[in-house]
């Protein structure tokens, strides 16, 4: 069966204590652990962790990786 589309999320991760989604258009922010987005906007410890994350390469970035991204349909 060929794909004939795909279904597109922002990829999430957990790292650090924190649950997080980085979409493509915006940037990353912080998850609750339902998924859905958190009610106040991050602070510097997010952003500390990220930083940290950030730094990672894409192999170790992978491994914290635990959904979302493109799925052939």
């Amino acid at each position: 069966m060929k794909p004939t589309g795909f279904l597109c999320s922002p990829r999430m991760y957990e790292y650090d204590g924190w649950f997080f989604e980085i979409h493509s258009y915006c940037g990353p922010s912080p998850l609750n652990k339902d998924g859905n987005p958190r009610k106040t906007l991050p602070g510097r410890i997010f952003w500390k962790m990220y930083d940290r994350f950030a730094k990672l390469t894409k192999c170790q970035q992978n491994r914290y990786r635990v959904g979302g991204g493109c799925q052939a349909l």
